[in-house]
């Protein structure tokens, strides 16, 4: 017979006895931006909806949503909140607790939503499939900790809205949530679902960076971080069995991986050798510190005098090969009284927008991509009002794509298939983007 599902309170029973050992994610409520709960749930004792006010009253004293504390102190504790859109997961917690481990805790609830429901989760999404909700945070928290957070186990118990799904529940009276135990989870990489089977057998990896950096008035850079990711898609066959090696694997020191890769391998021999869950997953992310190879360099100019102010952007790329930058966007923040601009460009667009704040308006430089034959430069003058004198150098915000090239060098050497009887498809692409890419004038 097959093993039966245990019931939410049964396995909260079972792990009372570890409620008091460790840290625990007591309660979670799912609010709109105007304060609405609209889901709420509770493992540890039952706290009262007065602390979604004083979450909304903490809210109100900010210009911006975003400027909200993810942690606020209350006289009875503290509130943990997390937003997406207009969603905010909000926690109660009374005593001191990781905050880092409530909020992970919330950015994986949303994964799993968006993965089940789309991009676009918002009010109406949540109330259409409240019981669906319900039914993952019953798996995915157990007794106030971390249970089942992966997507394919998650999957396999409790199968996504679906159209098909829908028109089963409705006239066979089907639940989305099966009545016995998948197989997968009986076994030692419940990750991975068993009997995948596909007609073209694929693995696809993207090594993606992310440079956050600060370039000061000397083109020197001041702060550089890279984040970096490999992503991979898998569609194979069976149980097959990954063998990955890079270049230069000294750089991944501060890593993150996946809980498919075998720890003690990596760590000895700098091997990712792993079981691969079943679809799109992130691997593993590092962290680089230190200088790092710029794909561009910014020149500014800008300099104000009475009234007005004249302004000289140059920008190009500093990569050798013939890879082109591609979604360049300069934003320069001006003061609030800027009354006008006469900026001309000889590539791209020139628009001027007000910042979200109302602290400043920004001047808004766009190229789809950098030229070969010429240098990009903006000029121009910004008119203030008479007698006006400018009290800071605005800083400006960088953004790019630069596709098949990672600044840090790191590549796949070689991908091994084992276990299998195909020969399957293998593809690996690379690219890097602008973080938070700061050029001081």
């Amino acid at each position: 017979a097959s093993p039966q599902v245990p019931s939410a309170s049964a396995r909260t029973r079972e792990t009372s006895g570890r409620c008091k050992l460790g840290k625990m994610f007591p309660n979670l409520f799912i609010i709109n931006s105007t304060g609405e709960v609209l889901i709420e749930k509770h493992w540890e004792g039952k706290v009262a909806r007065k602390v979604v006010d004083a979450f909304m009253e903490q809210q109100v004293k900010k210009e911006r949503k975003i400027d909200v504390l993810p942690v606020i102190e209350t006289p009875k504790g503290y509130l943990i909140h997390t937003r997406r859109g207009n969603i905010v997961l909000l926690t109660s917690v009374g005593k001191e607790t990781p905050p880092l481990f409530i909020i992970e805790i919330h950015n994986k609830i949303m994964q799993v939503m968006y993965h089940y429901f789309g991009p676009a989760v918002n009010s109406r999404t949540i109330r259409d499939n409240f019981t669906l909700i319900y039914h993952l945070l019953d798996e995915m928290v157990d007794g106030g900790f971390p249970f089942t957070t992966d997507i394919n186990q998650l999957q396999a118990m409790i199968q996504p809205p679906t159209i098909v799904n829908k028109v089963m529940a409705t006239f066979a009276n089907q639940d989305s949530v099966k009545k016995a135990l998948p197989e997968g989870m009986l076994t030692k990489i419940p990750w991975r679902r068993t009997g995948v089977k596909y007609h073209s057998n694929e693995i696809c990896f993207d090594l993606l960076e992310e440079i956050n950096c600060i370039i000061d008035r000397n083109s020197n850079t001041a702060v550089c971080e890279v984040k970096g990711s490999v992503v991979c898609t898998c569609r194979l066959s069976g149980m097959p069995d990954i063998t990955l090696t890079v270049s230069h694997p000294s750089l991944i020191q501060d890593a993150v991986l996946h809980r498919c890769v075998r720890i003690n391998r990596f760590r000895r021999e700098r091997v990712v050798s792993f079981v691969p869950p079943d679809g799109r997953f992130t691997l593993l992310t590092y962290f680089l510190r230190g200088p790092c190879q710029m794909p561009l360099f910014v020149r500014p100019n800008i300099s104000y005098t009475n009234g007005s102010g004249n302004v000289n952007i140059s920008l190009g790329s500093k990569l050798r090969d013939t890879k082109p930058l591609e979604d360049i966007k300069i934003v320069i923040p001006f003061p609030k009284e800027m009354l006008s601009s006469n900026l001309t460009t000889n590539t791209g667009t020139v628009s001027t927008v007000e910042a979200l704040t109302g602290a400043h308006r920004e001047v808004h430089w766009c190229l789809p991509r950098l030229p070969k034959d010429k240098t990009p430069v903006l000029e121009g003058t910004v008119l203030f009002p008479t007698g006006f004198k400018a009290t800071y150098r605005p800083t400006l915000v960088v953004q790019f794509n630069a596709k098949m090239w990672n600044t840090s060098g790191l590549a796949v050497e070689g991908l091994n298939v084992t276990d299998v009887k195909y020969k399957p498809f293998r593809g690996v692409r690379t690219a890097t983007r602008a973080g938070k890419f700061h050029v001081r004038c």
